[in-house]
């Protein structure tokens, strides 16, 4: 006889955006501001950025949001601000939570409007795991990969294979997406509909529910995925709890999202 559930036992799935939410990182955006003696070129950064994209004393140099984000292009880059935001402990809100889906070994995507390739995401989580880890976290990591994938090899190579086994949506305007926002909404529910196949496939006897955590900093985003998971996705997806954490104010506002 099958043994029957006395408690409910929930598959945490993650999904991050990178900048403010991960790490504080020093790219810069290129802006225009308005001044009594004119439009003056300014460098904003992400957050700052995220608070005045659209109020009309700031504007896009030459009107191209592109030569805004000219700093976020260069894959090397990324990697050496990775680094230094890494090594000057600028861990932004959903950093722990970020920490603890790794050391978890946890189903998770990386939602960003940056133009780095999957490959350079990976890079930056490898970074964060080899400078911020213990031995300890590490120990724990690959215990849960063992238990959770039927990867083999040294330690190295089981880290590897499951940082490969998560999913990067860069949704930034050099990927041709004209509106990251909603960029990011399909995203998640691409995120969702492929990792609620393999929930499906397990044994309900170590899971019986799944849920999925979102966060963002910046504010339109997060009305926006609010919207798309009340009008769309909770009734698409009726067995998965949804999660939305909004990161703007440098703390984190969590938001339990129901259909409507």
């Amino acid at each position: 006889m099958k043994r029957r559930l006395l408690y409910e036992i929930t598959m945490r799935t993650y999904s991050f955006d990178w900048d403010d939410n991960i790490l504080h990182m020093p790219t810069m955006v290129h802006m225009d501001k308005k001044t009594k003696n004119g439009w003056e070129k300014v460098k904003v950064t992400t957050s700052e950025y995220a608070e005045i994209k659209d109020m009309e004393d700031y504007r896009y140099p030459d009107g191209d949001i592109k030569k805004a984000f000219i700093e976020f292009d260069d894959d090397n880059i990324f990697i050496e601000n990775v680094k230094e935001s890494v090594k000057n402990k600028k861990f932004a809100p959903s950093f722990n939570d970020f920490k603890e889906a790794l050391i978890g070994a946890k189903p998770l995507s990386i939602i960003t409007a940056r133009p780095q390739k999957p490959e350079t995401l990976k890079k930056g989580i490898e970074i964060v795991i080899n400078e911020v880890f213990t031995e300890d976290e590490i120990e724990e990591m690959v215990e849960n990969i063992e238990d959770n994938y039927d990867f083999t090899g040294t330690k190295e190579e089981q880290i590897k294979k499951y940082i490969e086994s998560n999913y990067y949506y860069p949704v930034s305007l050099n990927n041709r997406y004209t509106d990251i926002t909603k960029g990011k909404t399909d995203a998640l529910d691409d995120f969702v509909s492929k990792v609620l196949k393999g929930f499906e496939k397990m044994d309900k006897e170590k899971y019986n529910k799944m849920s999925v955590g979102f966060s963002d900093d910046d504010v339109s985003n997060v009305k926006e995925m609010v919207k798309k998971v009340e009008e769309e996705m909770s009734k698409t997806y009726p067995e998965v709890e949804f999660y939305i954490y909004d990161t703007s104010e440098r703390g984190k506002n969590k938001l339990i999202v129901h259909s409507t």
